[in-house]
């Protein structure tokens, strides 16, 4: 065992490195060849230390700091690392040597500057982990996050089953905790792949249906920001998909959960949707409120009286994220400006996660328009009707309504 940590000591790799790296810089680039030279001892260490797990514990750890020293050039170093990492996660190693191995593997996908195909196929591992325990669930969500922007496609098609399986498992079977660590990334999916991915992990959504319409959270920030959270993912699928939600909202497997969680078997579940839309514009982010209006303009063009019965609140709070929320779009939208491809970067998880949240069609489509063009469409639906309705609200929201419109 001696020889073995001497190995590890002579190849420079500690836990001091990275801070040490921080100081030199772009001067690491001196010392690389010699480095990677080195990191043969390092896999002949790995292979040398079968059954002594505190002692790959500390291989796993140095392994980690190594590939933040190295940043977007870790590559360079995946005919070493990726075998061990593929040992590092395997579901029948001891739960210690497993955390540390999801912590590599996390550090792996941070650093790497797009996806290879070895990484790629190590993606299921993460679901036979899941299935043992949900220790590692947040280390879990940010590894999925950086399969998602890393693999895009490629990753979708690959492991689409394996996807839908691990939410599934996931959603349901967790805390508010754990919930608002994956929510996150069902947001990611869905706002990367929105056709593809609400059929696929639709009964994930039906639960998150079922967390929306049941259970209080008046007094309980984390059922609230869970709530809060489930329904701009739904709100989100309205705007993108809307024929999904329409499908799945109508669905007698969904009518079944409800009626087991105690819901009205009577009740327009689209209608109750919109009531928690509604409730819960104050609490979410400003993309999420954003979610919640665009939401809440569709459901202006249904045919239902229903929606006349609702007009002075969802106008009231198209209203408010409208002008409330032009200064959080402005700021995003100035930061996003760094993306210009004309600019020099590294492509990364970290690039390629803000090049996704630039091109959002929340983020670009635009709510003015679309409530003034969806109360148009609701005023032909319901003539006069709807000229009531307008006419009960308070001659304030609808001086502020027009203000947000820029209507005359």
């Amino acid at each position: 065992m001696m020889l073995l940590l001497t190995s590890l000591c002579n190849l420079g790799i500690s836990n001091d490195m990275v801070p040490l790296t921080v100081c030199f810089g772009s001067y690491l680039c001196i010392f690389l060849g010699t480095l990677l030279a080195r990191t043969v001892r390092l896999k002949a260490a790995w292979e040398e230390s079968s059954g002594e797990s505190l002692l790959q514990i500390q291989l796993l750890s140095a392994l980690k700091n190594f590939v933040t020293a190295l940043g977007y050039q870790s590559p360079i170093c995946y005919n070493m690392l990726l075998p061990i990492l593929r040992s590092g996660i395997d579901v029948n190693s001891p739960d210690e040597l497993i955390e540390d191995g999801m912590m590599l593997w996390e550090a792996t996908l941070s650093h790497a500057p797009s996806m290879v195909s070895q990484l790629l196929g190590y993606f299921p591992c993460l679901l036979e982990i899941l299935e043992r325990s949900f220790d590692h669930l947040k280390v879990a969500a940010n590894i999925m996050e950086g399969y998602i922007f890393l693999g895009g496609t490629d990753f979708l098609s690959l492991h689409s089953s394996c996807v839908a399986s691990l939410l599934d498992l996931v959603v349901g079977n967790v805390n508010d905790r754990g919930l608002l660590s994956i929510l996150p990334v069902i947001e990611i999916l869905i706002q990367c792949f929105p056709m593809e991915v609400p059929q696929l992990i639709s009964s994930t959504l039906q639960k998150l249906i079922v967390i929306c319409l049941t259970g209080g959270d008046d007094h309980d920030p984390s059922k609230t920001a869970v709530k809060a959270s489930s329904a701009a993912i739904l709100a989100r699928i309205l705007v993108t998909n809307t024929n999904f939600l329409a499908q799945i909202t109508s669905e007698p497997s969904l009518l079944l959960l409800l009626q087991k969680a105690g819901f009205p078997n009577d009740e327009n579940i689209l209608l109750c949707l919109v009531d928690i839309w509604l409730d819960k514009a104050d609490n979410g982010t400003s993309i999420q409120r954003k979610a919640y209006g665009l939401a809440l303009s569709i459901i202006l063009t249904l045919r239902l009286p229903q929606v006349l019965d609702k007009l002075d609140q969802i106008l009231s709070v198209c209203t408010s994220v409208i002008i409330g929320g032009s200064e959080d779009f402005t700021e995003e939208e100035s930061s996003s400006n760094n993306l210009s491809p004309v600019r020099p970067h590294v492509p990364s998880k970290e690039f390629r996660k803000r090049q996704i949240k630039f091109s959002d069609p929340i983020n670009q489509l635009s709510l003015e328009n679309s409530v003034r063009d969806n109360l148009q469409t609701c005023a032909a639906l319901h003539g006069e009707a709807f000229n009531s309705a307008i006419g009960r609200m308070h001659p304030a929201a609808f001086t502020q309504l027009k203000q947000a419109l820029k209507m005359s």
